[in-house]
């Protein structure tokens, strides 16, 4: 008895031990471990985004081969093993499970049946019938959701059959307001991530009523195949420490993987900065949309009723209107600009490149938006000629938002920047300056496409002249969008290095779109001081 009982186990873990064996053969010869969606699984783009051993099981031998081998060997080991069952490879990494499954077409039958109770209970408690994409828009005024931020929505029915909705979203929490700080954690040493399972009303009353963001929904076409692999996947996420990078790991970098699972064309198609406006885009090219609706902010309807309708001749209540695309994202050019120009400084001459990463300048086509705004991150223009190669601008953080100001809304304006950059000092010398500068002020909406506005602004320069002082320059503008698809920027700015005028500036910009991505564009500056001085730039923009 004894003796049948040794054999039925050797027999057993021979057949498991050479099961395992054949699987791993099967996966090797095809290669799996090379393809994207097995890369997405593990957050994997030429580095691994996340290096917590209990997500990478080959960590301190880290290959895409490594990793697939180990991962094929748990899902064989027997439940016995386990003192917590949900511990298990086939309970911890299911969309693995699944992904190997269908790939190498292997039945259930050949693995060790394991009971995962927490996964089934995840299962039933956040149904996945149908999955949403989740966009909410922009704040430019809140460093933490001044790109928007994008987010998954999953809804079903559970057991009782009552509709269940959950938002299932990975972010930062900012426990800092020294910028310094804030830069250092943000880009190099990464930030704590979270990755939260909650109510959907309740991440939608906070964007839609206490932030007042617009939310678009994107009902994602999946098949039943590709609903599981995602679901599945996020439950890999739950419990592993990832952490949080502006740039290169995010919210948005983490729906470019999970989004790649669904569509493997995705995980190539990656943007040097991927930002949620980004993912939103690839839900419209590569045709993963099944429905989309916009849930608006009460000021933005408010705004969309007043720029498109006469209040005094239409009740609102006596029909429909599809506000679904109106100024939708997948019109807003892309996030990353390269700029080549002609800059002439006084009677300096230079040729110029700029490169903003990610974002947008009050000088862009802002139309898409309802205000105008601008958010420069590590923006960096050159100069160079024949005799040197400068820095004319190196902005670490700037933004802008002009929002209209109206009788309901009563927005505020406001203006703030950290940046080094060159500028006119007291004996009007073009030289380097570092300066925190921020202010507040209004816009007024004069018609569909003028605004005018007004900012009080002040803060702190430092350069080799005037060392380190206060200064003060209050500055109003005109925008004016024109004909044959043209923008100009009418702007005046006095400014003061405390209680000592340096100069008025006088400045006018002005764009000509070719297309959302393509234009020209003509800046004029004129400074009147003790010496005037004038800076003249043309050149072409090009956003990708």
């Amino acid at each position: 008895m004894i003796r049948r009982f040794f054999l039925l186990i050797v027999t057993l873990f021979s057949f498991l031990y050479s099961s395992d064996l054949k699987v791993i053969s099967s996966a090797n010869k095809l290669k799996l471990y090379e393809k994207n969606e097995w890369k997405s699984l593990l957050h994997f783009k030429d580095e691994l985004n996340i290096k917590d051993n209990n997500f990478i099981l080959s960590i301190n031998n880290f290959s895409l081969k490594n990793e697939m081998e180990q991962t094929i060997q748990g899902f064989f080991e027997p439940q016995s093993n386990y003192e917590n069952v949900n511990q298990h490879f086939q309970c911890k990494f299911p969309a693995r499970f699944l992904f190997i499954k269908k790939e190498l077409d292997l039945k259930d039958d050949i693995f060790p049946k394991i009971d995962c109770f927490e996964f089934e209970e995840y299962k039933k408690k956040a149904p996945s019938d149908k999955i949403y994409m989740v966009y909410a828009s922009e704040n430019v005024k809140n460093p933490s959701s001044m790109m928007g931020h994008t987010f998954l929505k999953f809804e079903g029915k559970n057991e009782q059959n009552e509709i269940k909705a959950h938002s299932i979203s990975f972010y930062t929490t900012i426990h800092t307001i020294n910028l310094f700080e804030l830069f250092y954690e943000n880009f190099i040493s990464g930030m704590e991530g979270t990755f939260v399972l909650r109510p959907y009303k309740e991440t939608l009353d906070r964007y839609i009523k206490d932030e007042k963001r617009n939310v678009w929904e994107y009902e994602l076409n999946l098949n039943s195949y590709q609903q599981k692999l995602l679901s599945y996947h996020i439950w890999e996420l739950k419990d592993v420490d990832m952490k949080y990078f502006f740039t290169k790991y995010n919210c948005s970098t983490v729906l470019f993987y999970t989004l790649s699972l669904v569509n493997p064309k995705i995980y190539n198609d990656e943007k040097l900065w991927v930002t949620p406006l980004d993912i939103t885009k690839y839900l419209y090219k590569y045709d993963l949309i099944k429905s989309s609706q916009l849930i608006a902010s009460d000021g933005w309807m408010n705004r969309m009723l007043k720029e498109n309708f006469d209040q005094n001749n239409v009740d609102i209540k006596s029909g429909y209107y599809d506000i679904s695309d109106y100024k939708s994202p997948n019109k807003i050019p892309d996030e990353r600009q390269i700029k080549f120009s002609y800059k002439k400084v006084d009677d300096e001459k230079y040729a110029k490149i700029s490169f903003l990463p990610a974002s947008h300048l009050l000088s862009d086509d802002n139309r898409e938006y309802f205000g105008e705004s601008e958010l420069k991150i590590a923006y960096l223009s050159l100069l160079a000629n024949e005799n040197k190669l400068d820095i004319d601008e190196f902005t670490l953080y700037g933004m802008k938002s002009l929002l209209p100001y109206q009788s309901l809304a009563k927005d505020l304006s406001y203006e703030f920047e950290m940046t080094f950059k060159k500028d006119f000092d007291t004996k009007m010398n073009y030289v380097n300056n570092t300066r925190i500068d921020g202010g507040v002020g209004y816009d007024f909406k004069l018609s569909y496409d003028m605004d005018i506005y007004f900012l009080l602004n002040t803060g702190l320069n430092h350069n080799k002249e005037d060392k380190l002082k206060l200064i003060a320059n209050p500055k109003m503008g005109l925008i004016i969008y024109e004909i044959l698809n043209m923008k100009s920027i009418l702007n005046y700015e006095k400014f003061y290095l405390e209680t000592n005028r340096v100069y008025d500036k006088y400045s006018l910009s002005q764009d000509i779109f070719f297309s959302k991505n393509k234009k020209i564009y003509f800046d004029l500056q004129r400074y009147e001081s003790t010496k005037d001085k004038t800076n003249l730039e043309i050149g072409v923009s090009f956003n990708f």
